[in-house]
C-alpha cells in the first residue's frame, strides 16, 4: 500500500474528530471529564501506536524506498502469516537473502500485503526485487514497478554453480535421506504432522523441485505428540502444501521417534 491524499485526508480527519470528542469530553462531563478524556487518550494513543506500527510506518517506508532505495534481489527463505488482515488482504513476513554492497549475504525480512485472490504469489524459492534503504540495509521493500517481470524461482545454489566436490557431498546426503526415509516409510507408523517451519537448503533438484528443512509438531494417534525435523525434496508444484500451518502425513519409527519421514510429496 502507498501514502496517497485519501489516506492522508483519513488521517487528518480522524485526529480532528479525537480532538473535537476530548474537547466535547471536557465541556460536558463535569469534574469528571477530565479522567474520562484522560481514558480516551491513553486508549487513542494505543490504537495509534499499533495503526502507525502495522500500516502507517510502512505505508510511509515502502513510499520512501520506492523513490530512493537501492535496486537489489533477494530469495525468499520463508513466508510467515503475521495474522493481519486488512481490507480481507492477508499480510505476510517474507525472510529473505540478498547480498550487501560488500557482497556478503545476510538475512532480512518484509511485510506485504498480498492479494486474498492470491495467497501464494509469494513463495520459498522466489527471486524477488527489492529497494533497500541506503541508510540501513536491514530496512526494505518489494520493489512493486519491477516485482512482475522478476518473480522468478532459483536454480542450483542461491545462484552459484556447485563444485564437483560439493556436488559429490549433496549426492551423497541425498541418497542417506532417500535410504532413510524410504525405510521408514517401509516399516514406520502414520501419523498427521503439523509444519511448524519450513527452510529452504539452497539447493533445487530436477529442475526447480527444493530441497527443503521441516521443522515438525508429530501428532500419532493414542501417543503424545513430539517434534521432529526431516529434510528431503519437495515437488515444486506442492511447496505451497508444505508452509508452516499446514497439515502433512508421515511415518515415524516407533523405536526411535527421532527418524520420521514424509509419506507424500
Amino acid at each position: 500500500m502507498k501514502m496517497n491524499v485519501g489516506v492522508w485526508i483519513g488521517i487528518i480527519a480522524g485526529i480532528f474528530g479525537f480532538v473535537v470528542a476530548i474537547g466535547s469530553v471536557l465541556a460536558t462531563a463535569g469534574p469528571e471529564g477530565i479522567y474520562i478524556a484522560g481514558g480516551i487518550m491513553l486508549f487513542a494513543v494505543g490504537m495509534g501506536f499499533l495503526f502507525y506500527k502495522l500500516l502507517i510506518g510502512p505505508m510511509m517506508l515502502n513510499s520512501r524506498l520506492q523513490k530512493t532505495g537501492i535496486p537489489a534481489k533477494a530469495l525468499i527463505k520463508e513466508v510467515r502469516d503475521t495474522g493481519v488482515t486488512i481490507n480481507n488482504n492477508p499480510q505476510v513476513k517474507l525472510v529473505l537473502e540478498l547480498k550487501n554492497s560488500l557482497g556478503q549475504r545476510y538475512s532480512a525480512t518484509v511485510r506485504v500485503l498480498v492479494s486474498r485472490l492470491q495467497p501464494y504469489v509469494y513463495q520459498p524459492g522466489m527471486t524477488v526485487p527489492v529497494l533497500v534503504d541506503p541508510k540501513d540495509e536491514n530496512k526494505m521493500v518489494i520493489d512493486t514497478n519491477n516485482a512482475g517481470q522478476q518473480n522468478t524461482r532459483s536454480a542450483n545454489v542461491a545462484g552459484k554453480s556447485l563444485s564437483s566436490i560439493q556436488e559429490l557431498q549433496l549426492k551423497e546426503e541425498l541418497m542417506k535421506d532417500q535410504q532413510l526415509g524410504d525405510a521408514i516409510r517401509l516399516n514406520g507408523l502414520s501419523a498427521r504432522a503439523i509444519v511448524k517451519k519450513f527452510t529452504l537448503l539452497g539447493v533445487n533438484i530436477n529442475g526447480n523441485n527444493p530441497y527443503v528443512q521441516m521443522e515438525l509438531e508429530v501428532l500419532p494417534k493414542d501417543e503424545p505428540s513430539f517434534s521432529a525435523t526431516v529434510k528431503g525434496v519437495i515437488q515444486e508444484a506442492s511447496v505451497s502444501k508444505y508452509q508452516p500451518g499446514e497439515e502433512i502425513f508421515v511415518k515415524y519409527d516407533a523405536a526411535d521417534k527421532g527418524k520420521v519421514a514424509v509419506e507424500h510429496s
